[in-house]
Formats: C-alpha cells, structure tokens, sequence
C-alpha cells in the first residue's frame, strides 16, 4: 500500500467538509491538504438527503450568528459571485398554539431574536386563515384531530430571512472554490478505515503506543493506503464515532434517521393553489411550514411544482451511536401512517397526495444542539450540527480554520469576531438551543 504526506487531511466531502477545506486551504495557501471521500463526488451522503433549509430563527445566540453570518454570505455568493444556489428567502412559519405561544420558551425566543436584530413577524389566527385559506386552524368536534392531540392554530411566526437552496450547488460551489486554490487532489471512493495514534516522538519499540508515551492522531489508514498529516479534520457527521472511538476520543454525538417525502402539486389544482400562496415572499409561495403538532414540516419546492414533506420525531424514534445503513433507507408507511394524517387535518389541500419520491439520512445530534469545532491531539473535529449543518456551514469552516491556525478568535462573513473555544468541549461557552426541528 502506497503512503503519502500532508500538512492537512481532511475526512469528509460533505458541506462541513467542504467549507472547511475551502476556508483552511484560502488562509493557507502554501499548506497541502487532502480531501478524502469515500463516496464518488462530493455532498452525496446526509447533505444530498437533507431539507437543505436554512435559518436564522434559533433561540441560542450561538445558533443564530453562525446561522445569520452563514445566510448573509450564500446570499453574497449568489447575488455578488453570480454562483446561483437557488437560494430562495421562501421563509418561515411556524404555526403555533395558543398555549405554546405564551409559553415562556417561545417568549424567550422571540425577545433572543429581537436582542440579535433576527426579523420576525406574529401572525393572528384570522390573519392566517385570510392568507392560507385550506389551513384548518379550528378542531371543534374533530374526532381524528382530539385522536391525534393535535394543536388548534392561533398564531403564525414567520421569518421573512429564511429560506431554502440546493445542497448540491452549495457543495459545488465550495468545492470547485477548494479546486481552485488547492495543490492536491482530492481523493474519491477511499474509505477511511482508522485513524492512526501513533507514539509522540515515535521510539520503534513494538507495540507502541504505551501509555506513558506522548500521542497524537498522525494520518489516516484507507482502503487505498496510508496518509500522514500533522493535522486530520474529521467532517464525517453522523459516522464521526466510528472514527473516534477506536483512539478513545468521545465526539458527545450520536444520530437519529430523518427522512424527506416528495409530493408534486402540478396536476393538483387545490394543492398548486396552496403551494402558490401569496403575501408571505417574493417568490408568491407558501413558506417552508412547521405544523403544531408531530413535528410535520414541509418545504415548496417551486422548481418541481410541488412540497418536500418531513417530520422532526422524538420521543419514539430511536438514537443510533453510529449510522447504519437502514437510516438511508425511507419508510413509505411513515409517510402513509404517521406523517400524511398529520398534514391532511391541518391542511385540506393534502388530502389524498401521495409521494412519487422518497429518501432518508441521518442528524448528527449534539446534547445541546450546537455543534461542537474542537482540536485535541492532532485531530480537528467539525460535527455535531443537529441537522442544521448548511445552514451554519460558512461560519463553521470558518471557525475550525481560524482554531487549525492558533487564533482566539475567528472572523465570521460581514466581521462578526467569536471566540475559537466556544464551540469546544473543554472550554464550552454556548447556550442550549430550545428552537429543533
């Protein structure tokens, strides 16, 4: 087997692989560093299965600057760099009872955006239904809907800065931006089989490491051979404990399968209608849409004609420590039991659409939903972004860059400065991010 030498190996071709390399390569430029994959191009694994729905409505400050600072650039890199990501500010609404509403975390939530200058708007009931006439926001004497404890809408909080893009433009545009300036060649269909802790400095005794020696993460053994690095950034998501756990580095994240139910609207004159609401964007289309109850969202997808349909389930749907293969595979009875009797209460437009496409993937969950940037013993660890990875990619890469080069601080798009550690474990500085989908 071949063994080559780096100055950086990044683990990972995702978004967050991709963003980190581009932004670590810029301000470094005379450094070799290697991309590995072990898909067959860039952005094909969780990143291609996501609602790829960007934000900047969170409740933790932590959440909404990375989300905020990263918007604020997608939309310089389509509007001023010409690279079209078909980044749409569709919104978003978040439909809401009357007793989540008051709720003092949804109170809290709206003062944290009004501190941070994040847009939003409250809409009442008798607003909503003027705007979104097939939205059923009263259950009285609705059997199925007291069946299914599912919430009466009395309000509507809407993000005119929110939105929706193409992952798969979003990855491009990094990676072709990462080609550009890299000397190396990025390596596709190999897979990482280990990391490799070796001896610091190496003394050739057999069997080493031994724990009275110094150690540190010096390279990465693949199916194609042996790199060596001083540093290797692992962007690997919900596989990052498959990594870490063998040199007993523990990433504090696990996953959880999410999947996404394609419906079109094109030969659907009540639904197309509804797809077509006015008065909420540019673009005269419904927002991307939480409902009250479940955890059903959906998203317009305006180039189809028609919804992605998802649900951020809980309590019931099970951690996976690792990401294993049936969480790429979609249920078509969730979306038939679970997801669709949901949707069909609250929306009459619904009743009787069916998916003509389907996929799924896992969330990287971190325990207080923020992701965690940290470096430790020649390993950079990028991950934990609980399913909001594109939407806080730039400002990630950005961090993991200025914490690669030694700097306290990193300088987010539009010369927003935070701290390097917060986003660490050791030296935490976040708070607990309530607003999950």
């Amino acid at each position: 087997m071949s063994e080559e030498t780096f100055d950086v190996i990044i683990v990972g071709a995702g978004v967050l692989g991709v963003a980190t390399a581009y932004h670590i390569q810029k301000n470094n430029p005379s450094k070799k560093i290697l991309l590995v994959e072990r898909n067959l191009a860039a952005g094909q694994a969780n990143t291609a299965m996501s609602a790829a729905a960007v934000r900047n409505m969170f409740a933790s400050s932590t959440n909404q600057v990375l989300t905020d600072t990263s918007i604020k650039y997608f939309e310089h890199v389509q509007n001023e760099l010409g690279h079209d990501l078909l980044f749409e500010k569709t919104g978003y609404l978040w439909l809401l009872s009357k007793q989540q509403f008051e709720h003092e975390s949804v109170q809290v939530w709206m003062q944290r955006m009004e501190k941070s200058g994040i847009s939003y708007k409250v809409y009442n009931k008798e607003e909503l239904k003027e705007m979104i006439p097939s939205l059923d926001v009263d259950f009285k004497n609705d059997e199925a809907a007291e069946l299914m404890n599912l919430h009466e809408i009395s309000y509507g909080l809407f993000g005119k800065d929110c939105g929706v893009l193409d992952p798969t433009r979003l990855v491009e545009y990094y990676f072709d931006a990462f080609k550009e300036i890299t000397h190396i060649k990025p390596k596709f269909g190999v897979n990482v089989e280990k990391l490799l802790l070796e001896a610091d400095p190496k003394l050739d005794l057999p069997g080493e490491p031994y724990v009275w020696q110094n150690k540190r993460i010096t390279g990465v053994v693949t199916n194609k051979g042996t790199y060596r690095a001083d540093t290797v950034v692992i962007a690997t998501g919900a596989w990052t404990n498959e990594l870490l756990d063998p040199v007993g580095i523990d990433s504090k994240t696990k996953a959880k399968k999410r999947q996404m139910f394609v419906i079109h609207a094109e030969d659907n004159p009540k639904l197309l209608e509804f797809l077509e609401t006015k008065g909420f964007n540019e673009m005269g289309c419904i927002p991307f849409t939480i409902l009250p109850s479940a955890g059903v969202y959906f998203r317009p997808q305006l180039q189809e004609k028609g919804f992605w349909v998802g649900c951020g389930d809980k309590f019931g749907r099970k951690y996976e420590y690792i990401q294993t293969d049936e969480m790429m595979i979609p249920e078509s009875a969730y979306y038939e039991n679970s997801v669709y009797p949901v949707l069909s209460e609250y929306i009459s437009a619904f009743e009787g659409a069916r998916p003509v496409n389907s996929w799924a993937g896992g969330y990287c969950y971190s325990p207080d939903s923020i992701p965690f940037v940290y470096k430790e013993c020649g390993v950079l660890v990028v991950n934990g972004a609980s399913g909001s990875g594109i939407m806080k990619a730039d400002a990630l890469g950005r961090i993991a860059d200025a914490l690669y080069r030694g700097e306290s601080e990193a300088e987010l798009y539009g010369g927003k400065m935070v701290s390097t550690t917060m986003l660490t474990i050791k030296q935490r500085n976040v708070e607990v991010e309530s607003v999950v989908i």
